[in-house]
C-alpha cells in the first residue's frame, strides 16, 4: 500500500510540472522580470493561506496564545521562512526565464541533496541504503535530462551562471522544505501556512517597488496593454499561483507523516512530467511552446526519465 506521505508528494509533482509550464508560457510570451513574475505567482498563494487561516481558524491562532502558547519566536522563524520561500521563487523565476524549462528546472534537482544533509543534520533523518540508491537515482536522472546532444557535457547546455542560479534557488527551497518540517512540530497545516505567507506578503510588498515589468514594448495604448496582459499574462500567473497553494497543502501533509527528504525526492517526478509537458505542448501548440526534440534527445530523456521513476520506486519500497 502506498504511504499517506508519498501519495501527498506525488500530487505536489504534477501540480509543481503544471506551474513550471505555466510559468514558462507566460515567461516566454509576455512577462520576463522575475519581480513581476515573483509578484503575481506568490501573491495568490499567500493570500489564500492569510484569508484562510483568519476565517477558518481565527480560534486557533488567537486561542494558541492563551491555552497552548506558541512561542513568539516560533511564528517570526516561520514567517522568516515566508521570506525564503519569496526569495527561492524569485531567483527561480530569474533562472526560468533565461532557459529552457525542461533543462532549468532539472538542475533544481541538486536540492533533493541539500535536503538529505539538512534533514540529518537537523532532524537526524537516516535510511536504508535502497533509499540513498533511489534518491541519487532521481538526482541522476534529473540532471541527465539537462544534457544535450552535440554540447560535449552539461556545462555546454546549463551555462556557469545557470548552474550558479540553480544552486541558489535550490538551497533556498532546501531551507524552506526542512523549515516547514520542523515547523509541523509546532504549528498544524494551516497555522504552518499562514505564518509563512504572512511573512511571505511582507516580503513581497518589499521588493514591489523593484518590478520592472515587460520587456516588450507597447504596440497601442496603454488601458489596451493593460488589459491584454491582465488577460493573459497576469491571469495565467495568479492561476500558477493558486496551484501552488494546492502544491503547499499537499506537501505540508506529506512532511507531517513522512521525511522532508524524501518527500522532496519524490517531488521531483516534476521533471519527467514536465519533459512530457514540454513535448506535447511544442507538439500541439507550438505557438505556446516551441523546444526541439530530435530522435536522441527522446532516447536520453526517455532514459532519464526511467531512472527517475526506477529511484522513486526504490525510495517507496526501500523505505517501508
Amino acid at each position: 500500500m502506498i504511504p499517506t506521505w508519498f501519495a501527498y508528494a506525488l500530487v505536489t509533482a504534477l501540480v509543481y510540472a503544471a506551474i513550471a509550464l505555466l510559468a514558462k508560457v507566460v515567461s516566454g510570451t509576455e512577462i520576463d522580470d522575475p519581480i513581476a513574475l515573483t509578484i503575481y505567482s506568490c501573491v495568490p498563494f499567500y493570500a489564500v493561506y492569510v484569508a484562510a487561516g483568519l476565517l477558518l481558524e481565527p480560534t486557533v491562532l488567537s486561542a494558541s496564545a492563551v491555552t497552548d502558547p506558541t512561542p513568539l519566536s516560533a511564528a517570526l522563524t516561520a514567517m522568516g521562512f515566508g521570506v525564503v520561500s519569496t526569495a527561492g521563487y524569485g531567483i527561480y523565476y530569474w533562472g526560468l526565464v533565461s532557459g529552457d524549462v525542461s533543462r532549468f528546472v532539472p538542475a533544481l534537482a541538486v536540492e533533493t541533496i541539500f535536503v538529505l544533509v539538512l534533514g540529518f543534520v537537523l532532524l537526524g533523518e537516516s535510511f536504508p541504503t535502497g533509499v540513498y540508491a533511489g534518491v541519487l537515482l532521481v538526482v541522476f536522472g534529473a540532471l541527465f535530462i539537462s544534457y544535450e546532444h552535440g554540447s560535449g557535457s552539461i556545462r555546454g547546455t546549463v551555462g556557469p551562471s545557470t548552474i550558479g542560479v540553480a544552486l541558489a534557488a535550490a538551497a533556498a527551497f532546501a531551507v524552506l522544505n526542512t523549515g516547514m518540517k520542523v515547523l509541523t512540530t509546532e504549528f498544524g497545516t494551516l497555522e504552518v501556512l499562514f505564518w509563512i505567507s504572512v511573512g511571505g506578503l511582507v516580503s513581497v510588498a518589499a521588493i514591489a517597488p523593484f518590478r520592472e515589468g515587460s520587456r516588450f514594448p507597447p504596440t497601442g495604448g496603454r488601458d489596451d496593454i493593460f488589459a491584454r496582459r491582465l488577460s493573459k499574462g497576469t491571469s495565467l500567473l495568479i492561476v500558477g499561483g493558486l496551484l501552488n497553494a494546492l502544491a503547499l497543502l499537499t506537501f505540508v501533509r506529506s512532511l507531517e507523516t513522512g521525511p522532508v527528504s524524501l518527500a522532496t525526492a519524490i517531488t521531483k517526478l516534476d521533471v519527467l512530467l514536465v519533459f512530457v509537458g514540454s513535448l506535447a505542448l511544442s507538439k500541439l501548440t507550438p505557438e505556446l511552446l516551441a523546444e526541439q526534440f530530435d530522435p536522441f534527445t527522446l532516447i536520453q530523456k526517455g532514459t532519464a526519465s526511467l531512472l527517475i521513476l526506477v529511484g522513486c520506486a526504490l525510495i517507496q519500497f526501500a523505505a517501508t
